[in-house]
């Protein structure tokens, strides 16, 4: 099935041009010119993957992501933000705690822009997998993980990073490889966004014996009885 994008940029030139490159990679592509018109194009059609533009007259990124959480824990499809001028390590740390999934700025190679989109799909796409450790399950399809009969409430990233270091008990995982593997960068003013992921993991599982803290290093999964 031909995935749905939606770009999102009050520039038509640029718009477009993006909009004809994912469209020559195969995808079915819609254009929205505002933050409030995305908003309405999400409303009555879903699409599949987003790409944001940072700045817009009516609206940033992080309100545009803010909106589309409407109280729930996660949005439904990747957002990728696009950016000219706002791709401070600041604004970029800010764009991925609002729900952002990635950050590319405008101009980056398109064959990088085109594996990024690929990349963000790919995460999305359905998993029969379903990874169950002791009393703890695993879904990534549906995003959903519970404890024994107990549902788990996690966002994405917390999901993404219980099930990475389940899939490895036993074993330190480091924070380098945590923000390589769960956000997509190595930039380290990300660090604390992995703390609150622990704490999230922790908070919502009400046994924090499962994850434990190496100092220093990284983390280690416990599989308790």
């Amino acid at each position: 099935m031909t995935a749905r994008l939606l770009v999102v940029d009050d520039e038509p030139r640029t718009a477009e041009l993006t909009a004809e490159l994912l469209r020559r990679a195969g995808y079915v592509v819609e254009i929205a010119a505002s933050g409030t018109e995305a908003l309405q194009c999400v409303r009555s059609s879903s699409p599949d993957l987003m790409l944001l533009d940072y700045e817009m007259p009516d609206m940033e990124a992080p309100e545009v992501l803010d909106s589309l959480r409407s109280g729930a824990d996660r949005i439904a499809f990747p957002v990728i933000i696009l950016t000219g001028a706002r791709h401070a390590p600041g604004d970029q740390v800010l764009g991925i705690e609002h729900g952002a999934t990635d950050y590319i700025v405008k101009g980056t190679d398109r064959q990088v822009l085109l594996a990024r989109v690929r990349g963000a799909l790919r995460e999305r796409a359905p998993e029969t997998r379903v990874m169950v450790s002791g009393r703890l399950r695993i879904d990534l399809a549906r995003g959903q993980a519970s404890l024994g009969e107990r549902a788990l409430k996690l966002e994405r990233r917390p999901l993404l990073m219980l099930q990475l270091l389940a899939g490895r008990p036993g074993e330190v995982v480091a924070r380098a490889e945590l923000l390589e593997r769960v956000w997509g960068t190595s930039y380290k003013g990300f660090e604390h966004s992995v703390e609150q992921a622990v704490h999230q993991i922790r908070r919502a599982l009400r046994e924090p014996g499962w994850i434990e803290t190496v100092r220093g290093i990284g983390y280690r999964f416990v599989v308790q009885s």
